[in-house]
């Protein structure tokens, strides 16, 4: 991971997290990818949601900074999403939520930020799902 994105992300993220109506607006899009998304969030306190949100974004940083347990911790958070039936495919449609949220709330945002979003995001899913994802073979 290059420092410069995660600086670009953690800037990014200190502008929308300051913003009214981001996590709000989050939470829209996610839902409105599928009804299966949706259903998820059925009966769920959404303002708790809202604030795990913003200290989760804040770990995944503080996670490629390399502070220790949070890897740990990620990938307990991968566990957890498995035992919800939360699979990769669902974190993607979350990666996308996000980053069309941020496109949206980030006045400085442009194809930097967007990459910077994107490789961060992808690192730590990677991290979240290493624990279930299958090893890879060794080619002969």
């Amino acid at each position: 991971m290059e420092q410069r994105d995660l600086q670009l992300f953690r800037e990014s993220l200190g502008r929308v997290t300051a913003q009214d109506g981001f996590f709000d607006s989050f939470y829209d899009h996610f839902m409105a990818q599928s009804e299966e998304v949706a259903g998820y969030f059925q009966h769920k306190d959404m303002a708790q949601l809202k604030h795990k949100l913003q200290d989760t974004l804040q770990m995944v940083a503080d996670t490629i900074e390399g502070r220790p347990g949070l890897e740990l911790y990620m990938e307990m958070l991968g566990r957890v999403h498995l035992r919800l039936k939360v699979e990769r495919k669902h974190f993607t449609m979350w990666q996308t939520a996000l980053i069309d949220t941020v496109a949206v709330f980030d006045d400085h945002y442009d194809k930097r930020v967007q990459l910077a979003w994107c490789r961060v995001i992808e690192y730590v899913i990677n991290i979240v799902f290493s624990t279930q994802d299958p090893p890879q073979r060794q080619a002969s």
